[in-house]
């Protein structure tokens, strides 16, 4: 259907970002568990943490992405594991950290190149000047968002 012809749910920004996240969340998810073993929350984590960790929990959830519920669960199941472990931040004796251990930094070296190529296959079926245009159109939409909860 031509966006022009939407009139109905299907039009939103909002519906239609959902539709892909889902589509998008569904592809990665069955990769990680079918190549690691992993769940996509404990995926998430490992590329936070591998990414830019430590983290306490409340910052790791912000940085994957996930609601601290999921954050939590995913860093416990991944603790169960040995590939995460907790530490004291060194800042706050209250706040404990999350970060990889060597066995969760080989999962780490594992799992990005995963989402670098299911990121590039989302984009396969558009020309490099309509990857370029629709990563500045969620950008600008992403910043102006950012502004406007400042």
């Amino acid at each position: 259907m031509k966006a022009s012809a939407r009139t109905g749910l299907e039009q939103f920004l909002t519906y239609r970002l959902h539709v892909l996240n889902k589509l998008a969340e569904r592809g990665i998810s069955e990769r990680y568990q079918d190549k690691l073993g992993v769940t996509l929350p404990e995926a998430r984590v490992v590329a936070s943490v591998g990414s830019f960790g430590p983290f306490s929990i409340m910052e790791l959830a912000r940085h994957a992405n996930l609601d601290k519920s999921q954050a939590s669960r995913a860093a416990e199941a991944l603790i169960r594991q040995g590939l995460v472990k907790r530490e004291p931040s060194a800042e706050d004796g209250r706040v404990v950290l999350v970060s990889l251990t060597p066995e969760g930094r080989a999962l780490y070296r594992k799992v990005m190149p995963i989402a670098r190529k299911w990121n590039g296959d989302m984009f396969d079926c558009l020309d490099e000047q309509e990857k370029l245009a629709f990563g500045e159109a969620l950008d600008k939409i992403i910043n102006t968002m950012s502004e406007r909860e400042e």
